[in-house]
């Protein structure tokens, strides 16, 4: 493994923003586009800091460079807080080097140290290297939003998988 995972700091926020907004533009693979009007920058760190109890994120380093990242945002509600929704991206030129296994693994162990019962994410039914990825680590389909998601050959399907850690199971 050439990289490193750590838990994202306010220092790492602008580079951050800069690889979310490259890997909009490398994917097609995500809702947001790169076409999609951007949030200001002040309006993002806004965000961050009124979320930040609830809102984790893990990077993944490459000679102190960000390529990757991880971020889980537990529910509002007392009686959601168990949930946690994950939303990860990983830059082309670092796909298929285990970074997304690991992303994936970090986020599963903070959440059951944070007491998560469930984790939950979206993939287009198309990126069936996610959904692999997904499959392989736990995660089962458990619905469709059928038609969701506006491409240039046509719609396409959204996949909603979830993954229940229940205490007695050991982490990835």
């Amino acid at each position: 493994m050439q990289f490193d995972i750590t838990p994202a700091v306010w220092k790492d926020f602008g580079e951050l923003l800069r690889v979310q907004r490259r890997i909009m533009r490398e994917t097609e693979h995500l809702a947001v586009t790169h076409k999609d009007p951007k949030s200001s920058t002040l309006y993002a760190l806004a965000k961050a800091i009124l979320h930040r109890k609830r809102l984790h994120t893990f990077v993944a380093k490459d000679g102190g460079n960000i390529v990757g990242y991880i971020s889980g945002i537990s529910g509002k509600f007392l009686k959601v807080r168990g949930t946690a929704y994950l939303v990860m991206g990983v830059l082309a030129s670092h796909r298929g080097r285990g970074i997304g296994t690991e992303l994936l693994a970090c986020a599963e162990r903070f959440a059951r140290t944070r007491g998560v019962h469930r984790m939950e994410l979206e993939v287009f039914e198309n990126n069936t290297n996610a959904v692999r990825l997904y499959e392989k680590l736990g995660f089962v389909a458990e619905g469709r939003r059928r038609e969701a998601i506006q491409t240039p050959e046509g719609y396409e399907d959204v996949i909603w998988m979830g993954k229940l850690l229940e205490s007695n199971t050991s982490s990835v």
